[in-house]
């Protein structure tokens, strides 16, 4: 049982290289059956452990768990466990095809589930900084994978970027070791007091943070994010928006455990840097025509909204930061797979070319709307819950509550712009029923309404917490419908006009080299706020 970890991460490993090396056209069905025996594994090691996961730290080769590869779980990374899953479960039904297998490229699909769940259940630092390059350069191989000039650009970007950013998790990394002669998290988590609080240990903190900055796509480093995005196919971008960049987030849980008993601040710091990657991801989403990059733009937005939450030293506050993490997930996933089948049958990613979609793709059309929904924050649907608990823990700050106002009021504003696509006489026909891709948008779909109304069991067995207070109520529907309607005049009087400063902004680029002037920057500021303020 204590060895089912290794388990988790070498059975998709394994899978991957039989697909690679035997090419046998239902090959698909095999990597099926491998996810199934992946989700009772994962569910029986849960049942088992579950209440006393301090038991499951695993070292293997019989090493000194101070220097040793260690793995081990808990709440939050089984929580993260099930979600990788369950995305993969979704992304491979998506790309299901009976009796056809692109055998490569459901190679390195299923051999990046591997290395992410390695990633998850990683308790040393140096194992943690593998995981992490191999899935950047997982990742980067499937946003190049179309062999397309737009998709090697992106490719190239997220990789220079990304490795820019895993290089100072590396230097962090050493001067850990140098100064403590561990990397096992638990145990520098344990030894680690206050009075270790030197400005090495700030030095290496601000270097980890870096990098976990580039992986979370926070401002002012997210620019290979849109360009990710929007290049690679769409089931990538669902698994790119979905769970890899929570990879990031994840690690910033982690490094932020690791510093706990230390002292250092950083609630402040975050919040800003998150409001910032809020506000700014929404103004870029409100400027894109594409279908996308509008999306893509929107998960910078959430990730900032995310990070707003968990800055919190409130415990509600939080968790609603974690539980969102979860919920942009669902909801995200969700919409880049319903506009990935959008985008093939009309030939186009121009939501002003796009009419039409209800009469043309009903049910495809319904499940975007389930994440329309729980993007904007309607009442049932999760990103009501999430988006709600963070409110209410900020509320007792004026400036802190307008910010998250106006991201709304401008999420709002984005998907009324998209839901045009909607209506329309019917422009295309769509003979095809695709019930694999039908089944990955209903599970999604089910995801955001189950936690929109059922979150309550999932907060209390992966986080402990339970949320007592009542947020559907009247009050929830009028300020659902204020930001609707505060949203439509944005849009009908100012965004639907396409002044030139929504142009500059849809326009605006920032090359590679501008790009690692503006991290340096980053890192300065970091330097600044941590070590000499």
């Amino acid at each position: 049982m204590i060895n089912i970890p290794i388990l988790l991460i070498f059975l998709p490993v394994v899978t991957s290289i039989l697909v690679y090396l035997f090419k046998w056209k239902h090959m698909n069905i095999v990597v099926l059956g491998s996810q199934l025996i992946l989700t009772i594994l994962a569910a029986i090691y849960f049942g088992h452990f579950y209440g006393q996961f301090e038991h499951t730290h695993l070292v293997l080769g019989g090493w000194d768990h101070r220097i040793g590869i260690s793995l081990a779980n808990d709440e939050l990374s089984m929580s993260f466990i099930f979600l990788s899953i369950f995305t993969w479960w979704m992304v491979l039904a998506y790309t299901f095809k009976y009796g056809k297998t692109d055998h490569t490229f459901l190679f390195f699909l299923v051999f990046l589930q591997g290395v992410f769940l390695g990633l998850l259940q990683s308790n040393d630092l140096f194992n943690l900084f593998v995981f992490l390059e191999l899935t950047t350069i997982i990742v980067t191989i499937l946003i190049a994978y179309k062999k397309r000039g737009e998709s090697f650009r992106a490719a190239i970007y997220y990789i220079l970027l990304n490795t820019s950013g895993v290089l100072l998790f590396l230097i962090g990394i050493i001067l850990i070791y140098f100064t403590f002669g561990t990397i096992n998290i638990v145990y520098l988590h344990e030894t680690l007091t206050p009075g270790d609080d030197t400005m090495v240990l700030r030095l290496s903190y601000i270097l980890l943070m870096a990098g976990i900055s580039v992986k979370s796509a926070l401002f002012p480093v997210f620019t290979w994010l849109p360009k990710a995005h929007g290049a690679a196919q769409s089931a990538i971008s669902a698994l790119l928006s979905g769970l890899v960049v929570k990879g990031g987030i994840y690690l910033f849980f982690r490094m932020n455990f690791l510093y706990d008993n230390v002292g250092i601040h950083y609630g402040d710091f975050f919040y800003w840097v998150g409001a910032l990657t809020a506000v700014v991801g929404v103004m870029f989403a409100l400027s894109q025509k594409d279908i996308k990059q509008i999306l893509a733009f929107h998960t910078v937005s959430q990730i900032g909204i995310i990070m707003m939450g968990l800055s919190s030293s409130d415990a509600n506050t939080f968790y609603g930061g974690v539980l969102h993490t979860f919920n942009h997930a669902f909801f995200k996933s969700l919409l880049f797979l319903g506009a990935g089948v959008i985008i093939q049958v009309y030939r186009t990613k121009k939501v002003t070319e796009i009419r039409g979609v209800m009469r043309s793709m009903p049910v495809v059309s319904v499940f975007m709307i389930i994440g329309m929904l729980s993007i904007t924050g309607a009442p049932f649907f999760n990103g009501f819950i999430s988006k709600s608990i963070i409110k209410y823990g900020i509320e007792d700050s004026t400036i802190r509550y307008w910010i998250l106002f106006a991201v709304n009021i401008g999420t709002a504003t984005s998907f009324i712009k998209m839901s045009q696509i909607f209506f329309g006489p019917r422009t295309v026909s769509y003979p095809i029923k695709n019930m694999a891709q039908n089944f990955a948008l209903f599970g999604f779909a089910l995801g955001c309404i189950t936690l929109g109304n059922f979150y309550i069991p999932f907060t209390e067995s992966f986080f402990g917490i339970a949320y007592d207070q009542e947020f559907i109520h009247v009050g929830a529907f009028i300020d659902y419908a204020v930001t609707l309607g505060l949203g439509f005049m944005l849009y009908h009087f100012v965004i639907s006009k396409d002044y030139k400063p929504i142009q500059n902004i849809r326009n605006f680029k920032l090359s590679f080299e501008s790009a690692n002037y503006v991290f340096i920057i980053y890192i300065v500021v970091m330097v600044t706020y941590f070590i000499w303020l």
